[in-house]
């Protein structure tokens, strides 16, 4: 491997301090208030940014990026938005221990609540985190199940999408088109599958292969299985021709 020069370690360094400027400062503003404090304050249109974010692109700059993020939890209560804020921290790798421990708290603290308030996508996104950050292996394995029925169900739903009520899918069509173009959505928070760069699939397998370390016989039967799937007649087979990002490809180059 090539070792950075001067410069390109400075861009790495500036980069990754935009991914966590503030963060702290951030979180501090939650913090101050106790549980229910952020249960019973509500987001509104007053208390986001003057600016709509919410069409532009994706951001390394981590408040543009919370900004952006707070106008999707209108109406909900300020806890559900920290819930938020937690995981992107932990995705920026911001004091991973203690961010985790204060998530993990938040869930054992307010389980019923966060069910009952937090959308689909935000309860997958909790799984992920958990998954990913959990010692508990057996918690993890558990936990492994939302996705994995989730992306399902999310792939399938978008080759329906695709399909029109056809028997085939079409190379060139208004919908592929819109599947390529942003995230459509579906239901309770969850999108199509973003064909051409969507990584959840990606992730999904990334998340298997933790669980080597655990039983790697089990893993290798579930891995063996997630592989087949993708060169048979099956709707994973339908989302792998039409992906264009070989970074976040899920399938093996031949099986």
């Amino acid at each position: 491997m090539t070792t950075p020069t001067g410069w390109q370690r400075k861009f790495i360094l500036l980069f990754k301090n935009e991914k966590t400027l503030n963060a702290q400062a951030i979180i501090n503003q939650f913090t101050k208030k106790s549980l229910n404090e952020m249960k019973a304050c509500t987001i509104t249109v007053s208390t986001c940014n003057s600016v709509a974010l919410s069409n532009k692109p994706r951001t390394k700059d981590l408040q543009d990026h919370l900004d952006n993020l707070k106008h999707q939890f209108i109406g909900q209560s300020e806890l559900c938005f920290y819930h938020a804020n937690l995981i992107v921290f932990l995705r920026r790798g911001y004091k991973i221990d203690s961010t985790f421990t204060d998530f993990e708290y938040l869930w054992n603290t307010e389980t019923d609540y966060l069910l009952n308030h937090l959308s689909l996508r935000w309860i997958v996104s909790a799984c992920d985190t958990f998954i990913d950050h959990t010692h508990d292996t057996t918690r993890a394995a558990i936990l492994m199940n939302v996705p994995t029925l989730i992306n399902t169900l999310r792939v399938y739903e978008t080759k329906e999408f695709l399909q029109h009520n056809s028997n085939s899918i079409p190379l060139v069509d208004d919908s592929v088109s819109a599947l390529y173009n942003g995230d459509l959505p579906l239901y309770n928070g969850l999108t199509y599958f973003r064909i051409g760069s969507d990584d959840t699939l990606k992730n999904l397998r990334n998340r298997y292969e933790i669980f080597y370390d655990s039983d790697k016989l089990a893993t290798s039967i579930l891995l063996s299985v997630f592989d087949k799937l993708q060169y048979n007649d099956s709707a994973f087979t339908t989302m792998r021709n039409l992906h264009k990002d070989e970074k976040s490809s899920w399938w093996l180059e031949s099986l």
